[in-house]
């Protein structure tokens, strides 16, 4: 392990296999647990857990309270029986370089987040979820498991994206969104099948997308509307249920792609 040119507070935890570089700051009561790989200049807060074979890159804040590489159900069970989680955390968690997690987060194992993704406080990211750079996720976001966000997206707070779910590049979820993906409510054995939301749509606050419907490319969804049936691209479309309306005028665009790509110019 090396610490040189770090600050690591005297109550900080650090597994024998982890290794730690240059610039960094380390917070009280922060338990790293396994073969972590913590870049240069990295900044981890306060009561900080990091478990098993996780990654943090260069430049990155975590803030306190937050759980990075958080263990499977099934590994959970193995702790209790061996009684150590040492060697007990099966998969990776990767963070991208530059990124802001905010206190309070918890991103499961498998999950990845690209560079200079932001994510607000109480944000949970279960496994296998993979988010792109540059992308923000609000304060009290849940994204469960199996989920794919692209590049340059904004997910409002409050909102819920469900299992299975695929979220393309440069894509806007207001606040307090609703993503399912059982149409038959536990009612039915059937196989879960979340929503797609296509490049560039934006979702207005309180909107419910249905399991397996499909958002077309550029497609406007108006606030609290509920989204039963796929749609096509560049179209808008409100109410309960959803109806579309109109097509897009040609005179929008997405401010979330210009800002990012304004972003890359600058970089």
């Amino acid at each position: 392990m090396s610490k040189i040119s770090t600050n690591i507070d005297r109550s900080v935890q650090v597994s024998d296999k982890a290794t730690i570089g240059q610039g960094c700051h380390i917070g009280s009561r922060t338990r790293i647990l396994g073969p972590a790989k913590i870049g240069n200049d990295v900044w981890l807060d306060a009561n900080i857990t990091l478990y098993g074979n996780v990654t943090v890159q260069d430049s990155t804040y975590i803030g306190a309270d937050c759980i990075i590489g958080y263990p499977k159900r099934l590994d959970l069970k193995k702790l209790i029986k061996d009684k150590s989680i040492e060697n007990g955390v099966s998969g990776t968690c990767i963070i991208g370089k530059k990124c802001v997690i905010r206190p309070g987060s918890v991103i499961y194992v498998d999950s990845t987040l690209g560079d200079e993704v932001e994510l607000g406080h109480n944000v949970i990211l279960r496994e296998g979820v993979s988010v792109g750079n540059r992308s923000l996720i609000g304060t009290n976001v849940v994204i469960d498991g199996n989920t794919i966000i692209g590049k340059g997206v904004s997910i409002q707070t409050g909102s819920y994206v469900c299992r299975k779910s695929l979220i393309e590049d440069f894509v806007f979820l207001g606040p307090y969104c609703v993503l399912t993906n059982d149409r038959y409510v536990m009612r039915l054995e059937v196989e879960l099948e979340g929503p797609t939301i296509k490049k560039g749509a934006s979702i207005g606050g309180n909107s419910t997308i249905m399991p397996g419907v499909t958002i077309g490319k550029g497609s406007v969804v108006g606030a609290q509307a509920v989204v039963t049936e796929s749609t096509a691209d560049n179209s808008i479309c409100f109410g309960v249920p959803a109806r579309v309306t109109k097509h897009v005028p040609t005179s929008w665009k997405n401010l979330l792609e210009d800002r990012y790509n304004e972003a890359s110019n600058r970089s």
